[in-house]
């Protein structure tokens, strides 16, 4: 049973090849259902994880890899199919990567952010509604498409720099009690 969240985390990464294919031939509806049923295993996981204390190293790691990857897929076929918005996707790539390398930087030295809780869940949530929405109604009103990527990119941007004071303070400080093996606090299943 503890490795649920886990289970749950490897299913999200196995979806995007079903979604990319699905999104590249047209067929928005299945596309859409795919990111819709990948967006509740990502809110299920983590749930799971900390409801139970399913925590683990494997689903800390897993989980944002996860996040950072559908993301990506994501935007990388909505820059194909919607040519258009390909600078609000954009973006969101940059910003995930930008994340993924401070991230790593961290892990090298053993240590973890702890920031950026409600404002990366609202970026998700965000994220994964709007272009969920986009897919599966193209003819929406074009200023409610532009005003739900111009929300993304922003609180894209705005979680991006929630992480920078934090990542600043822990290179300057590596013996301050953010290391992973003193931290008690869980984040991710």
């Amino acid at each position: 049973m503890k490795n649920i969240p886990n289970i749950l985390t490897l299913l999200r990464i196995a979806f995007i090849p079903f979604f990319v294919w699905q999104i590249s031939v047209g067929n928005n509806l299945v596309a859409g259902l795919i990111l819709l049923v990948s967006s509740l295993t990502d809110l299920l996981d983590g749930f799971l994880a900390r409801k139970f204390g399913w925590v683990s190293d494997l689903g800390k790691v897993l989980d944002p890899i996860a996040d950072k990857l559908t993301q990506s897929a994501v935007s990388v076929m909505l820059i194909v199919v919607l040519r258009k918005y390909w600078y609000f996707f954009a973006i969101i790539i940059i910003k995930d990567f930008f994340i993924l390398l401070l991230g790593s930087r961290m892990i090298q030295k053993g240590l973890k952010f702890k920031g950026a809780k409600f404002i990366g869940k609202a970026t998700t949530f965000i994220f994964y509604g709007g272009t969920i929405c986009i897919i599966l109604f193209p003819n929406m009103a074009e200023w409610l498409k532009i005003s739900i990527l111009t929300l993304s990119v922003v609180l894209s941007i705005a979680t991006a720099a929630t992480y920078l004071p934090e990542y600043f303070r822990y290179i300057k400080d590596p013996d301050n009690s953010c290391r992973e093996d003193s931290e008690s606090e869980t984040n991710n299943g």
